[in-house]
């Protein structure tokens, strides 16, 4: 029955895609593929997304790259190993040399140590700037150095110019040690209000402008503290804040990669400053496109195995190969395409008819369907991979209201009881219906070496309503209505309804679902404005902490608001272990509190990821961390 109906789905999109031409009438490219979003930004130092990223790895280089199958650290703009010093704290790196831009240009250290610096100034600071303000000694205090600095000049420049400013602004000006002048002419303990900031008598202007002169002249001077060093061209050398096992790993990533010189014609700034008169780091944010030459500009310059020859803004990106790159005689596929469809019922037609060699998102309404086309082997072409990511709910730890409601999940026992009730196999089995592998665990089971899952209980609805009575709510007595936040969409509305179901037979409360889309319903979870929420996370590099930290106190992507200072201590305590066995059973041991005791989530199943890829590309091989290197590839029609 399901070949039937994919059969007149397929013939129905044929109608939809007729008259479609191919980027416009464009030449084929040796590879082409889609990519349904678009491209959200091609600058690294503020990706977060997939199909960014996917870009990035390709046209630029890090010191290290991704290995086709098995995603581990291999060489890229570096040679491997570094010299590491005996207490694992300093990386030592030698650039090949004959790595090259895409000008012709040599790949020097000094170009890592410009993009890092922009990964964490405020201005050009994105999600993932933790990498570097985590990991490399230094950079966290530079960073939050900066951005007090940055709220400084920001409210002084609002004062000199006669404009308001908030409560925050003007708490922060009175804890500036180097605004003397306020405090001589508002003496006390307690901070002014912005009425009394605004009614002070002081020169604003003249107080902006020795602030700001003295922090642009001091810019360099404490970026020095950092523990970034190149003693010479081919040398970069790294000094951590605390052992890093998987340190080339992330060296790989996208907030790592490079930064040619030819930026800074487009930096923009209050005279040879480098600063906005806010004190932050601004480039004109077309510096990512081939063809622009303001000021001088070359266009983007790329050091990976491509670069961007034309860029037609939501419809396709053409990549060539990088005519020096150190191992450009090595890549077969000479030319790709990244295509833009922004209904993936049309990209699946285009597939089908032969215009698109790889699909790497099938999310369709009807994607079961083809995922038993997949299992079946009926499709060889259409791939089923278990993929580095849980979908998992999280219940708001924190707040103790919401919405007007008291919030019940301030109780471990009441989220664990809300959790063991969960029938998750009939969920993925008869709900979604495409036989997505059941999870217990935060971490993906299998999926790091020498790691190991700790052992979870199964669930129990006994149990729970156990727990629920234990906690005061025998039955769902007392209980306020749920509130259930979910993105709409896809089929979160579907898993909302089932489980808000099974919460009403098994322990006896009413749930409210409430969809959003997809801005706002991320705003709300932020905000922790909910009870229980959708969520889950990807993991970005090969380590258990990847999806533990999520959950650490003060997380940026801790949006459970979970806090426990045990579980810090054992995050803690593994950073700072050397042996490695010793440090993944700690962190078997914290990931246990969350999947046995704790629950600030729920884990419902692991991440499945349905593609597809023409039988005469070779060299694409589907890994969990959904990371295809292209200069592997090679195309035989």
């Amino acid at each position: 029955m399901f070949r039937w109906v994919v059969a007149v789905c397929l013939i129905l999109l044929a109608a939809t895609l007729a008259g479609y031409t191919l980027a416009g009438g464009s030449e084929r490219a040796d590879f082409a593929y889609v990519n349904s979003t678009g491209i959200n930004t091609l600058d690294p130092a503020q990706m977060s997304w997939t199909p960014d990223i996917r870009v990035a790895i390709n046209i630029w280089e890090g010191l290290t790259t991704y290995d086709p199958r098995t995603t581990r650290p291999r060489e890229g703009a570096a040679y491997l190993p570094p010299d590491v010093s005996a207490d694992h704290l300093t990386y030592t790196f030698t650039l090949r040399p004959d790595a090259r831009w895409s000008n012709g240009d040599p790949v020097t250290s000094g170009d890592f140590v410009r993009a890092w610096r922009r990964a964490i100034e405020p201005g050009t600071a994105g999600d993932y700037a933790f990498f570097i303000t985590d990991y490399i000694a230094g950079a966290g205090e530079y960073y939050e150095w900066r951005n007090h600095n940055v709220a400084a000049l920001t409210a002084l420049n609002r004062l000199a110019r006669g404009w308001g400013v908030d409560d925050e602004s003007a708490r922060s000006l009175w804890g500036d040690a180097e605004l003397p002048e306020l405090a001589a002419a508002r003496p006390g303990p307690e901070p002014p209000t912005v009425a009394e900031i605004t009614s002070l008598d002081l020169d604003w202007g003249a107080i902006y402008r020795r602030r700001f002169e003295r922090h642009a002249a001091e810019l360099d001077a404490r970026f020095v503290s950092v523990g970034l060093e190149a003693p010479n061209d081919h040398t970069l050398r790294v000094m951590l804040t605390r052992p890093c096992p998987y340190f080339l790993d992330l060296c790989a990533f996208a907030v790592m990669l490079p930064c040619h010189r030819s930026i800074e014609l487009l930096r923009e700034g209050v005279g040879d400053t480098g600063l906005t008169p806010e004190g932050l780091v601004v480039y004109d944010p077309q510096w990512t496109k081939p063809d622009y030459h303001a000021n001088g500009y070359p266009g983007l310059i790329t050091n990976g195995p491509y670069r961007v020859a034309d860029w037609a803004f939501k419809r396709r990106l053409h990549l060539e190969t990088n005519p020096h790159y150190w191992d450009r005689e090595s890549i077969a596929c000479r030319s790709i395409d990244m295509l833009v469809y922004s209904d993936l019922n049309t990209a699946l037609m285009a597939y089908e008819r032969g215009d698109v060699d790889f699909l790497p998102d099938m999310s369709v309404e009807y994607d079961h369907q083809l995922v038993e086309l997949a299992v079946t082997g009926q499709r060889p072409d259409f791939i089923f991979p278990v993929v580095f990511g849980t979908y998992y709910y999280i219940f708001n730890c924190d707040s103790e209201t919401v919405r007007g409601r008291a919030n019940p999940f301030r109780d471990a026992r009441v989220r664990k009881a809300f959790a063991l009730c969960i029938d998750k196999r009939t969920l993925t089995d008869k709900v979604i219906g495409r036989g997505d592998p059941v999870s217990q665990h935060v971490i993906p089971v299998g999926t790091i070496t020498g790691y190991e899952s700790p052992p979870v209980a199964a669930g129990d609805a006994g149990e729970a309503r156990r727990l629920l009575a234990d906690a005061g709510y025998a039955g769902g007595r007392d209980l306020p209505p749920i509130d259930l936040l979910y993105s709409t969409g896809s089929q979160h509305g579907k898993v909302c309804e089932y489980l808000a179901n099974t919460w009403r037979l098994e322990l006896g409360v009413t749930v409210e679902l409430r969809g959003k889309e997809t801005k706002t319903f991320a705003e709300d979870k932020v905000k922790c404005n909910y009870m229980i929420a959708r969520a889950g996370w990807y993991g970005d590099y090969a380590d258990p902490t990847t999806f533990l930290d999520v959950f650490a106190t003060g997380n940026g992507n801790n949006d459970a608001g979970y806090s426990n200072p045990t579980y810090d201590a054992l995050l803690a305590r593994a950073a700072a272990e050397t042996d490695a066995a010793r440090r993944m059973q700690l962190l078997a041991d914290a990931e246990a509190m969350l999947v046995n005791d704790e629950f600030p989530a729920l884990p419902l199943w692991q991440y499945t990821n349905l593609m597809a890829v023409k039988s005469h590309v070779r060299g694409l091989h589907p890994n969990p961390r959904l990371t295809f290197p292209f200069r592997y590839l090679s195309v035989q029609r």
